[in-house]
């Protein structure tokens, strides 16, 4: 009897570390009000009703500059207080930011160093005062992931980390675990969500957001 309940325990201890996924196959106890609205109604759906509130995701990117902006730009555009950007690969284009109709705040801040570049994204998190970060950090270990977790949802911010593709995924404490990337079409695939399990990859209008000059070969951000 000893033994079934010691290995209950140490499953319990696993969950509670973050280095055991659980696919659920609905929402328990969440209504539409925690979710905001993707702008896209498959990937509402797939994640269960949209972007959770207090919550850190992952864009795998396969391709820099390939449309993952633009995927993000119809919650970008519902944002009332400044978007922060932290270490964007590439400066802001601000006639950009105008023909999407970004007209909040972008705060830019550049830390190089990844512990730095954590500690910067917390005392956004904590000071309430931003409506969500768009974040490139490639190096963040999984105690790191998790630390930033606990930090959104307990200020209930919205958090975009924007990383590499990996060949094999690691298990990471991110509410939803996206790949993106682009053939014919714009494609994303789901490789974690928190109501339900990884799914094949299913294709995604971002190009309507885009200018044609950037449909092909986009340069700049936003």
């Amino acid at each position: 009897m000893a033994q079934p309940l010691q290995n209950v325990q140490n499953l319990q201890n696993l969950v509670s570390k973050g280095w055991l996924w659980q696919g659920q196959q609905t929402p328990l106890h969440k209504q539409a009000s925690d979710f905001i609205d993707s702008g896209w109604p498959e990937l509402n759906q797939t994640l269960g009703g949209g972007w959770l509130r207090g919550s850190v995701n992952e864009l795998q990117i396969e391709q820099p500059f390939s449309g993952e902006l633009a995927l993000l730009l119809p919650v970008l555009r519902q944002q009332q207080q400044p978007v922060v950007w932290l270490n964007p690969p590439a400066a802001l284009y601000a006639p950009g930011l105008q023909h999407q109709q970004l007209t909040n705040t972008q705060l830019v801040i550049r830390e190089t160093d990844t512990l730095r570049g954590v500690w910067a994204l917390e005392q956004c998190l904590q000071a309430g005062q931003v409506g969500m970060i768009i974040a490139w950090l490639p190096d963040l270990s999984a105690p790191l992931v998790r630390r930033l977790q606990q930090c959104a949802e307990r200020h209930q911010q919205l958090v975009f980390i924007m990383a590499k593709a990996q060949p094999q995924v690691e298990a990471r404490a991110y509410v939803n675990r996206l790949q993106v990337w682009r053939d014919d079409n714009f494609q994303i695939r789901i490789l974690k969500r928190r109501y339900g399990w990884p799914l094949p990859p299913f294709p995604c209008a971002v190009d309507h957001y885009l200018p044609a000059r950037r449909r092909n070969q986009p340069k700049n951000l936003a």
